[in-house]
């Protein structure tokens, strides 16, 4: 006969404490962690010293006082002197920038209103917005690649890119339109997955196909009727349109933005329609999906785009004919804007470079520089080598990818890339480096994309990863490259040897 203790049942086993290195260890390996922690690199090394030079360079001299203006400030106050910027200011409520629409002026307006109209006032809003588009786009990796780790490594990547790294410390609008195109993009796969969830999966399909035709198997593509969700209102793709809707409104270059959108929806949901046994696929896609794709990614962009002319219609009032003629005005400053100025025949700027050499780092661009004393103080808006070098291996392989496997991730990427680049290949006005901004971050999804694959590659017959070192080295190369511009991205001071030893050709000089 048992007694009562011995009835007494043995406590449950506990769990195993975690050494304190595992702890670390699962808590770091968190996305949460690693978006948060390139958001404070990003934002450490952008909000750095931001007030340094204390004068406007480059065009700031522009965007810097249309956003004053916008304000309502003085003329002394905004440093409106000569007669052209105050002609301007009476004829456009705007400088020379009247050219570019206004969201993006506001932008840095809020930034003064906040600040003052000084330098770090003028260039909060940009280093603002570069430190959320490093977070952006570390989200767009998590959604890709589900891991914390290629999060951080995106993150890390775009927070030491030198030219976002630059147009971030600077009063300048690309940095907006990148900021809002990724985002526009962050919605976009955002809207995927939501519809993704809402639509059944090839194996619910197969389940249901015998009970509709008769037990024959595997339904044929026609062999019962499919009907996939296909709701008119999308939150995300509504999202989606807003965010490239600013794109627009911050810069005309910003339509890239929708071009890559349009492409990748009709894709995916000729996909989605492939995917699930729809009879005629892409004849369904058209069918269900023109109408809201032209409404959330054609409509939407416009009535944000007009929107952010508010302001203009409170100080002209709503005079819409004259809001028009200010559209075709801007139309005809861009169409006839020629590379080559016809009474000298030579290049209108001594920094112009076309698209095909931004890839190359072919041409950067000065935007500040102070000598004397053998002392050179510079910010020279140029790339990351690793970065766009490394895009030059990075994309055809991830093309292949997409072609080989159908890796719809793969072709994201692809997709994306040529939506933004391609375009600029086809324009006639002059063009410079820092237009590639906006293309930065998906470049860097490209190396990301790459350096995953190549960290993952095994010897057959192995557990080995050869090949982790040289992704790894490539993340350690290419912020050692961060770091060994930064004098010159900062205006930094450099003895002119130190100079020219950054100076790698005679076109980055």
């Amino acid at each position: 006969m048992q007694t009562p203790a011995t009835m007494i049942e043995p406590p449950a086993p506990q769990p195993a404490r975690l050494s304190g290195l595992e702890a670390i260890r699962r808590f770091i390996n968190r996305p949460i962690v690693a978006v948060l922690a390139v958001g404070l690199i990003a934002g450490i090394l952008r909000f750095a010293n931001l007030g340094a030079p204390p004068t406007r360079v480059f065009d700031e001299i522009y965007y810097s006082k249309s956003a004053c203006i916008y304000l309502g400030y003085s003329n002394a106050r905004c440093d409106t002197t000569s007669s052209d910027e105050r002609f301007w200011r009476r004829d456009k409520n705007d400088t020379g920038a009247w050219v570019h629409p206004p969201l993006g002026k506001w932008a840095i307006a809020l930034g003064e209103l906040a600040f003052g109209t000084d330098a770090f006032g003028w260039r909060v809003s940009s280093a603002a917005f570069g430190t959320a588009t490093v977070i952006v786009l570390a989200l767009i990796v998590q959604l890709l690649f589900g891991s914390p780790l290629w999060t951080f490594t995106g993150g890390l990547l775009l927070a030491t890119e030198n030219l976002s790294f630059v147009q971030s410390r600077v009063s300048m609008l690309d940095v907006f339109v990148a900021f809002w195109i990724a985002l526009g993009f962050l919605f976009l796969l955002l809207d995927r997955r939501w519809i993704e969830r809402r639509s059944p999966t090839p194996s619910e399909l197969i389940r249901e196909g015998p009970e509709i035709s008769g037990g024959a198997g595997p339904p044929e593509p026609a062999a019962f009727p499919v009907r996939l969700p296909s709701p008119l209102v999308r939150p995300w793709r509504v999202a989606s349109g807003i965010a490239l809707g600013a794109a627009v409104a911050t810069k005309w270059s910003g339509i890239t933005g929708i071009i890559g959108a349009v492409a990748l929806s009709a894709m995916w949901e000729v996909t989605r329609r492939k995917r699930a046994g729809v009879s005629r696929p892409v004849w369904r896609a058209i069918q269900w999906e023109s109408f809201p794709i032209a409404v959330f990614f054609l409509a939407v962009p416009a009535v944000v785009y007009i929107a952010s002319y508010l302001g203009w219609f409170v100080h002209f009032g709503l005079h819409f004919g004259d809001w028009l003629r200010l559209q075709g005005a801007m139309a005809n400053y861009h169409e006839h804007l020629q590379s080559i100025d016809p009474k000298t025949h030579k290049p209108i700027h001594p920094y112009l470079a076309q698209a095909w050499k931004w890839i190359l780092l072919w041409r950067p661009i000065l935007y500040y520089a102070r000598y004397g004393d053998d002392v050179r103080r510079v910010i020279y808006a140029n790339g990351n080598p690793a970065i766009f070098w490394g895009s030059l291996v990075a994309i055809p392989y991830v093309a292949y990818e997409w072609w080989l496997r159908r890796d719809w991730i793969a072709g994201f990427i692809v997709v994306t890339i040529a939506a933004l680049y391609i375009p600029w290949f086809l324009v006639t006005r002059p063009e410079f480096f820092f237009y590639a901004t906006p293309i930065v971050p998906f470049l860097v999804l490209a190396c990301v994309y790459a350096l995953r694959n190549l960290s993952e590659a095994h010897i057959a017959g192995s557990r080995s990863r050869p090949w982790l070192p040289l992704a790894a080295g490539f993340v350690v190369v290419s912020v050692g490259l961060f770091l060994w511009f930064w004098p010159v991205l900062t205006a930094h001071p450099l003895s002119g040897y130190a100079y020219s030893l950054r100076a790698w050709f005679p076109s980055w000089t």
